[in-house]
């Protein structure tokens, strides 16, 4: 027997018998895991024919619902108020650029009735310094004194500077150089100078 340890086809031919009969023993051992008997099913059969409606209604879903409802309901309030909103605007600015066209036919209109006031003020004071140049300077002082400092000024512009001069002189020295006078010739003096200046 020793003789049969030390060849090499008997100790092959060992290794696989006890290789079959591991696997063997494996396979028997784990057999009802390898394979599972069969289970008892519970078959359940309808006598109505008809199909089943699933009704998945519930109070949470309910709620859901009904808040999904109200907020929509919410939205389609805000659109329409948001559509009134834009439809105010609209008209407004319609209503806004139709006063602007008049605004704008107003100012045009007044800026060309103030250049014909102009040039009947400026034709009207050239048609007083003519007449007040005519004047002894007496007599436009007098005048004078009736008119506010500005249209004064204004008139005497117009007039010649040697006429304005004897007027302002005599204005100083009058009634032994009244110092109302001597103000006003002051002033209306300056007055004459931001005329020249503009």
């Amino acid at each position: 027997m020793s003789n049969l340890l030390t060849k090499p086809w008997f100790l092959a031919t060992l290794a696989l018998v006890i290789l079959l009969g591991t696997q063997a023993g494996a396979f028997y051992v784990y057999w009802a895991q390898l394979s599972p008997a069969p289970r008892d099913l519970l078959v359940v059969k309808r006598e109505d024919p008809e199909s089943i409606h699933w009704s998945f209604s519930s109070e949470d879903l309910g709620r859901l619902k009904t808040e999904l409802e109200n907020r929509l309901a919410a939205v389609d309030a805000k659109e329409a108020g948001l559509a009134s909103h834009e439809a105010r605007l609209n008209s407004d600015r319609a209503e806004i650029e139709a006063i602007k066209s008049e605004v704008e036919r107003m100012r045009d209109s007044l800026m060309s009735e103030i250049m014909k006031v102009e040039e009947w003020e400026k034709k009207n004071l050239k048609t007083l310094a003519t007449t007040y140049n005519k004047l002894d300077a007496e007599a436009a002082i007098s005048i004078f004194s009736e008119m506010d400092d500005s249209t004064v000024a204004k008139i005497m512009h117009s007039m010649d500077t040697k006429t304005v001069g004897e007027i302002l002189g005599e204005m100083a020295t009058r009634n032994g150089g009244n110092e109302g006078l001597v103000k006003r010739a002051a002033k209306l003096s300056n007055l004459l100078r931001l005329f020249t200046e503009e």
